[in-house]
């Protein structure tokens, strides 16, 4: 029962990070509406992010607020449709806990990324940049590679694995057919964050481990000390007691 109970809160909660995500990209699309008719876009020029660096220092909020800002009703639509069908698939494989990390770390990512572009080929710098789909196909990213064979259904086409419906997106998103070329230095950002983190968390996954040893080995020795007390182990068994109480996670 109790069990049941926390699985039904977990997938509450994970639902609840992936819609909440949508309801403020969502909320701040509406509130941009008026902002523009009552107060000329000042609201959304100061969430956009600068691609000057001075900016930040008039904006140093920018990194984080420009990913949920979108002024054009399709941009938005569309951006949250691949939130929601990636951002499930990867709750269901990582945890809410990956979605909301990989969402606001892409979008951090793209930030710094779209700045640093900005400085190196000034040519492509200027203006400021506003829109979620940094941080959306860094979801996308995770996505693939959390499940990269699970096929999804796509009309017209078929069914078809994720890593080829993500590696599509990328090539879209990053070689400026869904936008301006300025921001395709922030969605490349995003999704070398998301890759360069699950590659890392698979690279954590693969290494060796002596975690149920080492947990059976601590057992007998806490029952040692049980039967016989703390003083009936030998100095090694102390030893060993000390470090494994403190490596291994009970």
């Amino acid at each position: 029962m109790a069990t049941g109970l926390c699985d039904i809160r977990g997938r509450l909660s994970a639902c609840n990070a992936l819609w909440v995500l949508v309801a403020v990209n969502a909320v701040v699309w509406l509130a941009s509406i008026v902002d523009v008719k009552l107060l000329h876009g000042s609201m959304v020029v100061a969430l956009a992010l600068p691609s000057a660096p001075q900016g930040l220092l008039v904006r140093p909020w920018s990194p984080l607020t420009y990913m949920f800002v979108q002024t054009d009703f399709f941009h938005l639509l569309f951006n949250m449709l691949w939130l929601v069908c990636f951002g499930r698939l990867l709750m269901l494989a990582r945890g809410a806990r990956t979605l909301l990390w990989t969402y606001v770390g892409g979008g951090v990512a793209g930030a710094v990324v779209f700045i640093l572009a900005g400085m190196i080929f000034p040519a492509f710098g200027g203006g400021s940049l506003i829109g979620s789909s940094a941080a959306v196909l860094a979801v996308a990213v995770a996505a693939a590679f959390a499940v990269p064979d699970l096929e999804l259904p796509l009309w017209l086409i078929g069914s078809v694995k994720v890593k080829w419906i993500v590696a599509v997106m990328c090539v879209l998103f990053c070689a400026g057919f869904t936008g301006p070329m300025t921001a395709n230095s922030a969605h490349i950002g995003g999704a070398a964050y998301a890759a360069l983190a699950a590659i890392w968390h698979k690279r954590g996954k693969c290494r060796p481990r002596k975690t149920d040893d080492e947990a059976a080995e601590l057992d007998r020795l806490l029952d040692k000390v049980k039967r016989s007390g703390y003083d009936s182990l030998s100095r090694r068994d102390k030893e060993r007691l000390f470090n494994l109480s403190h490596r291994v996670r009970r």
